[in-house]
Order: structure tokens, then sequence, then C-alpha cells
């Protein structure tokens, strides 16, 4: 877990300054009873607060050019600057009871959406709602490539997980932005082996906890980070 407290700490830094940005910061596909927990997140690098009402998620399944269900979901509530958001994918979902809860011991901030994504499908961010193709809305960032089925890509996530390197959001999907853990990163074969990987290597809401802009000379601090081994990152349990 050290290198991703340190690219969240290079992450924060290179925000500095900058206006409110949100993009996907992290996408799981667990392996506990049902596939779960299936989450995205979200996170606001920027200098200021994010309105979610203009925004929405979308996801493109098995290589489709379609969004499933034919249309993005919009979000709600406003995300702080250094903040993150969690979108969980589980059917059933219900405040203290699901998987999510089960797994982290806290709530996802969005549980409307059921579970409609796999390890190799395709998760867009927009402003505005999109339809169909997804063109009638302004991409703001990417997961995967539409029109690919995943299955087989260096950025398939099934059982395992992805997480952001890079600040800023980003339309073309551009895979050194990006941590995989690559297929079956999560699975064991035996849930209590799989419950701690997933704790030990996903962080649901805590991406941006150091991600509060700092000023432009905090980088040789941020640098001089490097070399102290012993931080970690905050799982919530």
């Amino acid at each position: 877990m050290f290198n991703k407290v340190i690219l969240s700490a290079v992450i924060s830094l290179a925000a500095t300054g900058a206006n409110a940005s949100l993009m996907i910061s992290e996408i799981v596909d667990a392996t506990l009873p049902g596939g779960l927990p299936k989450y995205v997140e979200l996170t606001n690098t920027g200098a200021t607060a994010i309105d979610l009402s203009t925004y929405s998620i979308g996801n493109f399944n098995n290589g489709g050019t379609n969004l499933g269900g034919g249309t993005s979901t919009a979000l709600t509530g406003t995300l702080a600057a250094g903040g993150s958001y969690i979108i969980s994918y589980e059917n059933g979902d219900t405040v203290g009871s699901s998987q999510f809860f089960t797994t982290y011991g806290f709530d996802a901030d969005n549980i409307e959406l059921g579970s409609f994504i796999n390890g190799d499908d395709v998760v867009a961010l927009y402003q505005g709602v999109a339809t169909a193709d997804g063109s009638d809305a302004t991409l703001v960032d990417i997961f995967g490539v539409i029109g690919t089925d995943g299955t087989g890509e260096s950025w398939e996530y099934a059982d395992g997980y992805a997480y952001r390197v890079a600040s800023g959001s980003n339309t073309t999907f551009t895979e050194s932005e990006w941590f995989f853990s690559g297929v079956n990163g999560l699975e064991t074969g035996d849930d209590v082996t799989e419950l701690a990987l997933i704790l030990a290597n996903t962080t649901p809401g805590t991406h941006g906890v150091s991600a509060v802009p700092v000023p432009a000379a905090a980088w040789l601090f941020g640098t001089a980070l490097l070399g102290m081994a012993g931080i970690r990152r905050k799982t919530s349990v």
C-alpha cells in the first residue's frame, strides 16, 4: 500500500491551484459472495467544491457502444475539495446492510444502482445526463475503451481492482494513468483471505483524504515523502 500512499500525495500536490476537477479514482470488482463489493470512487482533485448534480455516471457493457440501460445516472450532493464519493453497484443495497457496508463498515455515498458492472466493462463520467451512445452529454472522464470488451485487455479488472496514479480527468483512456491489479487480483477461493486482500488493497472514500490542495512550494515537501516508508493510507473497516 505504500506506493498508493505516495501516489495519492503526488496527485494532491499536482492539483495545487486547480479549479474543481472530478475524476474516476478507483474501480473495484471484488470477490466476496455475489461478486461483491463492486464500486467506483470519484475524487475532486481541485481547490473548490463540486455540485455533483451536474454530473452523471454511466457504463458500457461487454464491448457495447450504447450506455447500459440506455442512460447514465445523475449524481446528487456536493463534494468538497479533496473529497471522494463512492458509487456501490449492488442489487438490493440498503443502508447499513449491504455487502459494501459489511466489508468496509460504512455505507457508500450512492447505493441506488444495481449490479451493472463487471470487470470487463467501461465506466464513463459525464457533465449532464447522457443517453444512447453518450454523445448528447459532455464526457469528463473514462475508464476503459468504449466499444471494446475488456476481457483479455490489460485494463481488465475482473475479480480485481484499479486505481488512478495521475491527477485530473481524461476523456481518452490512458493506461499509464492507472495501476491495475490484474485479473483475479483479489481471488483466492477463500472468503477470509479475500476479505483481507480487499481491505489491504482497496480504499473507498480515502483516495482524496490528503488531496486538499496546498501551496505550490509544498511540492518539495511532497517529494520528501518518497523516503518515508512508514506512511500508510487509512482504510476504514
